[in-house]
């Protein structure tokens, strides 16, 4: 993705952020319950299952396997008893000692087939908690009760688990304080299916074909205080990237004018407010000191972010006092704007030429690094050298090569210049590049 584009994605971030979150939100507030739901099925086969009778309360009830394979019981009812009964326990505890968790259902639905008069059957969900549960004592657990009608069980009866209480004698037996006489579900370790509690007589068959318990993965109170801390923190966050995006602006704003008052001040533009209001030299045509600050900002900041390549060559006509001196100040003229014809033939559009004051000329060239701004510099040398600008003399110029090594525009001058320092004391008419190549210069 091209750089602009990544700073329209950076930002508009937040807005595409919010705009899934509201369409998510809404899709989670328009979803059906049951596609956020969970469930958990049980099948009593292959648990530890034992059948009895009231004989523990002075009854003579009869409970009998009819068909043990298949979980079928028969239940004959005594009369030695007020409240005889008949039970079949399910002990649901895993092999690591844990029970069932089912404090995240809301609803139960129990399928079973019964044979009799009854209307009701009982069941028990048996709850373990250390605070009232003692190991070895089977009535210690919680006994949560519910009485259901057997005519729906065949189909499949469902319940709320809220329908379930704790039963009255349990709590008469333990005294329990009342915070704790609630029902629990969360350490199930028997299920206990019962005969109704009016039944008096009769034979009774029943047989517990499945029960599945269903519920939220999450409450709706849950849900939306789940959304409202998303979208708090979202809005938050967005606070904070929209603060961080207005800093990094503000300190790139700040650079931006950092480096363009250095620039200014390396083009010495404050001594010359009213000479450098147009951007090209009256006498040559050329770009003046003015004319060359973008490309110079545009060659730092291309060097800062990707090492792009920027070199810089000073030109120094040579001899040209002597001239002046000998032909007159019209003469010397007529040889700068000659000059300045024969480099404008022969640069390229990429780069940037310009006066910089009496007999100096400076080339900018952005991309281009040192080797290239030689042989630029040696074509230019070449070509001045062959134009026939005045009669009386040859026409040559020095030249100064310098490749910007570190975010430095007064640095690359500097080396700009001793090299252009250098080709002058080597004779003129000569291209030598700064100090970083050692002493090499091209005649």
């Amino acid at each position: 993705m091209p750089p602009k584009n990544w700073s329209l994605f950076f930002r508009y971030l937040p807005e595409a952020v919010l705009a899934i979150a509201a369409c998510l939100s809404l899709g989670l507030i328009m979803l059906p319950k049951e596609k956020l739901s969970r469930s958990l099925e049980f099948e009593p086969f292959g648990y530890r299952t034992d059948i009895s009778a009231d004989a523990y309360s002075g009854g003579n009830s009869v409970a009998e396997w009819v068909n043990r394979d298949v979980q079928l019981w028969r239940c004959q009812i005594g009369q030695a008893f007020k409240s005889p009964y008949c039970s079949m326990n399910i002990r649901v505890v895993d092999k690591e000692g844990k029970g069932l968790n089912l404090s995240g259902y809301d609803k139960m639905k129990i399928w079973a087939q019964y044979k009799g008069d009854a209307q009701h059957m009982r069941m028990y969900l048996k709850n373990r908690n250390p605070n009232y549960y003692v190991p070895g004592d089977p009535i210690s657990a919680k006994y949560n009760m519910i009485e259901v009608p057997v005519a729906d069980l065949r189909e499949g009866l469902e319940v709320r688990m809220s329908d379930f209480a704790v039963a009255g004698w349990w709590l008469v037996r333990n005294n329990l304080v009342l915070k704790e006489a609630h029902t629990e579900f969360d350490d199930i370790i028997e299920i206990e299916l019962q005969t109704g509690s009016a039944v008096t007589s009769g034979v009774h068959e029943i047989q517990l074909k499945k029960i599945v318990w269903s519920g939220p993965i999450f409450t709706e109170v849950a849900l939306y205080r789940g959304m409202a801390i998303t979208w708090s923190l979202l809005i938050v966050g967005v606070l904070l990237y929209r603060l961080l995006l207005m800093q990094m602006e503000i300190s790139r704003h700040k650079r931006y004018q950092e480096e363009l008052v250095a620039i200014n001040g390396l083009l010495s533009l404050q001594n010359q407010k009213f000479e450098d209001l147009a951007k090209t030299d009256h006498l040559t045509g050329l770009l003046n000191r003015i004319g060359i600050r973008d490309v110079l900002y545009d060659g730092l900041t291309q060097w800062k972010k990707s090492q792009t390549p920027f070199s810089m060559i000073l030109i120094d006509l040579d001899h040209f006092k002597q001239v002046n001196d000998t032909y007159g100040h019209d003469v010397g003229d007529e040889i700068l704007k000659g000059a300045s014809a024969a480099f404008k033939n022969i640069v390229r559009k990429t780069d940037a030429l310009a006066r910089w004051g009496g007999e100096e000329f400076i080339l900018l060239c952005p991309g281009t690094n040192r080797v290239q701004a030689v042989a630029a510099a040696e074509s230019l040398r070449k070509r001045l050298e062959a134009e026939p600008i005045f009669q009386e003399i040859k026409v040559t110029a020095s030249f100064g090569v310098a490749t910007m090594t570190q975010p430095d525009l007064d640095h690359l001058f500097k080396s700009a210049d001793e090299a252009l320092y250098k080709a002058k004391k080597r004779g003129r008419n000569c291209v030598v590049t700064d100090a970083r190549l050692s002493d090499q210069h091209v005649h």
